[in-house]
């Protein structure tokens, strides 16, 4: 894939671009792990309560 770039940046600049893209990725997934799990308890709660889909129009009127 980067030799698209090797014009920009150079094969000698190569490793430290992937260097930088690997731990951009692996700090993004870390800092979002660490946001859901420090969410409070009660803050999906709401959400896992939902009705999956909503109820036809027939059920609505049965008598």
């Amino acid at each position: 894939m980067l030799k698209y770039y090797k014009d920009y940046f150079g094969y000698e600049n190569a490793e430290w671009l992937q260097l930088v893209v690997l731990i951009a990725s692996i700090l993004f997934f870390v800092l979002l792990i660490y946001s859901v799990i420090n969410k409070p308890k009660n803050y999906y709660k709401k959400n896992s309560e939902l009705p999956l889909e909503d109820d036809s129009e027939e059920d609505k009127f049965k008598i």
